[in-house]
């Protein structure tokens, strides 16, 4: 079973059971691939997918983020209700640890030298870790490494 259709069927487990808040996230993200399936003019594999969902969660942290320091408690929650829902189709994030390796042996496999080389690493890292962990994580570790 793809990603894809196991979300579909989670949407109508949810519609079934008559879960509004799940309902919503699930039909805004069924949405949400149909106009990249659309978009892309072909359907989706898991990775696509990923993505999505990937981006869906920044989106919503970010605006959790805003919404707490507007004070409206409520929407933040609401946000971190909706990440919970959908962290739960992504994969299982990795540890600075892991990441720190992965960027190291990246290093290496672009002979990157120093800070000059930051975009050769961060594109060949992203590249290679995909949706299993936060863009702005690994910026601070390649800076972090690179640094003299």
């Amino acid at each position: 079973m793809t990603l894809a259709e196991r979300i579909e069927a989670d949407l109508l487990a949810a519609l079934k059971g008559r879960e509004a808040s799940r309902v919503e996230v699930l039909r805004f993200l069924k949405s949400s691939l149909q106009n990249a399936r659309i978009a892309k003019q072909s359907d989706l594999v898991d990775a696509d997918v990923e993505k999505l969902i990937a981006s869906d969660v920044k989106r919503r942290t970010d605006a959790a983020a805003q919404f707490r320091t507007g004070g409206r408690k409520d929407l933040a929650d609401a946000d971190d209700a909706a990440i919970a829902m959908l962290q739960v189709y992504l994969p299982k994030g990795l540890s600075e640890a892991e990441i720190s390796d992965i960027i190291t042996t990246q290093i290496a496999a672009v002979g990157a030298k120093g800070p000059a080389d930051f975009g050769k690493v961060m594109g060949s890292v992203m590249a290679k870790v995909g949706t299993r962990a936060d863009g702005k994580t690994i910026q601070a570790l390649v800076k972090k490494i690179l640094s003299p």
